[in-house]
C-alpha cells in the first residue's frame, strides 16, 4: 500500500468517525421518548411501561443541539423524577391523552387527580387534551381538574406532608 493510499484511508476513517459520533447522540429536536409498551422501562421506578394512557416523557438538552428523552409509566413518577433531578431543564414535556392515548403537550393538558384512578404507580393522575373530557372523568371519580402548574405544585406539597 502506498503512502498516499494510507493517508487517504486515514482521512476517510476520520470522516467516518466524525459522522458516527454525530449520529450517535440523542435527537436534534426535543421529542417524547419512543416507548415500546411491554418492553421500555420507566426512568423513575424501573418498571416496564405497559399502559399507554398513563405514560409520559420529558426531554432535556444532553449537549449542544442534542436531546435526551426519558420515558415514565406514570405522570406522578415523571414529576417525582423532575423534582429529584432539578438540574435537568425540560425542553419538552409530554403526556398521553387518557382517551386517545396520543402524545400531547403536558403544559397545555388538563389533569384529573383522584384516588380512584388506578395509575401504574398509584399517583392517580390522568391527562386530557380536552377540558370537557377531564371534567367528565373528575365527576365520575370524585377527582379534581388541574392545569400543569397546579398539578406540579399540588403533588410537591403532598410529598412534603408525608
Amino acid at each position: 500500500m502506498s503512502m498516499q493510499a494510507i493517508l487517504r484511508f486515514r482521512w476517510l476513517f476520520l470522516i467516518a468517525l466524525v459522522i458516527l459520533a454525530a449520529c450517535g447522540s440523542g435527537p436534534a429536536t426535543p421529542e417524547p421518548a419512543k416507548i415500546r409498551f411491554g418492553e421500555t422501562t420507566c426512568a423513575e421506578c424501573g418498571m416496564i411501561i405497559s399502559q399507554p394512557k398513563y405514560a409520559s416523557s420529558f426531554a432535556y438538552a444532553e449537549s449542544e443541539g442534542r436531546f435526551k428523552n426519558l420515558p415514565f409509566d406514570d405522570i406522578g413518577d415523571m414529576l417525582a423524577y423532575m423534582r429529584k433531578h432539578s438540574d435537568l431543564i425540560p425542553m419538552g414535556v409530554w403526556v398521553h391523552d387518557y382517551a386517545s392515548e396520543a402524545w400531547i403537550d403536558a403544559e397545555s393538558a388538563f389533569y384529573v387527580h383522584s384516588s380512584t384512578i388506578k395509575s401504574p404507580m398509584g399517583h392517580g393522575i390522568a391527562a386530557f387534551a380536552d377540558k370537557t373530557a377531564a371534567e367528565q372523568l373528575a365527576a365520575e371519580t370524585g377527582g379534581q381538574v388541574l392545569d400543569w402548574d397546579h398539578l406540579r405544585i399540588g403533588l410537591a406539597m403532598a410529598e412534603h406532608q408525608h
